[in-house]
């Protein structure tokens, strides 16, 4: 994979609120450039 990689989701709550996660493949690489 690519530095950095990751996935991320978008879900809304019922009072209509965005929330986001994120996924890392390889948490070391969290805060690579």
């Amino acid at each position: 994979g690519q530095v950095g990689e990751q996935a991320t989701m978008f879900l809304f709550d019922p009072c209509g609120n965005a929330l986001e996660f994120k996924a890392f493949k390889d948490m070391g690489q969290l805060f690579a450039k």
